[in-house]
């Protein structure tokens, strides 16, 4: 009883000290990374390719990219929201030394067996913070991970900046009235995070708008019976979006050349989704916008929900994926809707 009583103290205090850490500060950005000159020259063009991905808004922004810092930095930068430290075995330099004196022994075991290299930790030294270690037993099997299984790096990094998003989106207040005022309405909605509000409202065309500003931030939703063939077709969704645009967006135009395509899961739901810049023909306006389309079987219909982003000045790759993951939020379930409202 005594043994169980300690535990139980002991979980208190674990759990009392996570909730007093100090939040995760700066840029979704930038991967803080201790790792010795010596054996970055060696892996930085393995590793970069995997991770520094890039989205053009109209600008080439990165999504994630390292930033090398040296030990001595590490105080500096230790609540950061992204930080990695990389290492094998075999190395005995002092930066090298520390990272593995990090490594607890299993897990130091786990690597001479050659199981995994590779240890993310959410909420380690901050909250809405991913700390990673990269070790190998020697540079060789390092250079083989990442050219065999390095995507894990980036799907670590993105996991918890979507964790990181939904907590800051949702993590004050938001307008619960609103969302089930649109499901009473159409038999859909999403979760409306706080400061959005209703722009456009129009049952007979089948569009419904949410927006916001400060940068200004635009979600359009379209809707028709049924369920159609061509909905698999970025051609169809190309169409959907120009005519959104000439008539619910100010009269804007899709760059065309700048459009990729692919299929994303929103939970069990397969969405096909293109992302694209606009602009305008008079005004100096633009920016990034990224469309979604698919059928539902529960109201039987195809959806097509645009976001788009107008953030002169700002960098905009976040706001654009903030709002996707906001789009993500789309249900037509009542239960779903239940489970919110609470």
């Amino acid at each position: 009883m005594k043994k169980i009583l300690l535990c139980f103290l002991l979980l208190l205090f674990i759990m009392g000290c996570d909730r007093y850490k100090k939040m995760a500060i700066g840029n979704d950005g930038p991967i803080y990374t201790i790792v010795d000159d010596s054996l970055w020259a060696h892996i930085e063009d393995h590793i970069r390719p995997l991770v520094e991905k890039e989205i053009r808004t109209p600008q080439i922004e990165r999504i994630y990219y390292f930033e090398p810092i040296p030990l001595s930095a590490f105080k500096d930068n230790h609540f950061a929201k992204n930080l990695m430290l990389i290492t094998t075995l075999d190395r005995t330099d002092k930066t090298s030394q520390y990272v593995k004196r990090t490594l607890p022994d299993t897990a130091i075991q786990m690597i001479n067996r050659g199981e995994t290299y590779f240890f993310p930790v959410p909420d380690k030294l901050a909250k809405r913070q991913i700390f990673m270690v990269l070790a190998a037993p020697d540079e060789e099997k390092l250079i083989e991970y990442l050219q065999t299984r390095g995507d894990e790096i980036f799907q670590a990094l993105n996991q918890a900046f979507i964790n990181r998003q939904f907590d800051q989106i949702y993590f004050k207040a938001e307008e619960k009235a609103l969302t089930k005022e649109i499901f009473d309405q159409y038999g859909f909605s999403i979760r409306v995070p706080h400061t959005y509000m209703i722009l456009e409202n129009n049952p007979r065309e089948r569009v419904l708008q949410l927006g916001r500003t400060n940068p200004f931030r635009w979600i359009t939703v379209y809707w028709q019976d049924g369920g159609l063939t061509s909905v698999l077709e970025e051609r169809w969704a190309v169409t959907m979006r120009h005519w959104l645009s000439l008539n619910y967006l100010d009269g804007t135009y899709v760059e065309k050349r700048f459009l990729t395509h692919r299929v994303v899961n929103w939970g069990n739901r397969s969405v096909y989704n293109i992302r694209g810049l606009w602009g305008h023909p008079e005004k100096t306006m633009g920016g990034p916008f990224s469309s979604f389309y698919f059928y539902d079987g529960v109201t039987d219909r195809t959806y097509f929900i645009d976001v788009t982003v107008w953030a002169p000045g700002q960098t905009k790759n976040v706001y654009l994926r903030q709002m996707e993951l906001i789009a993500s939020t789309f249900f037509t379930n009542e239960n779903v809707l239940r489970e919110y409202i609470k």
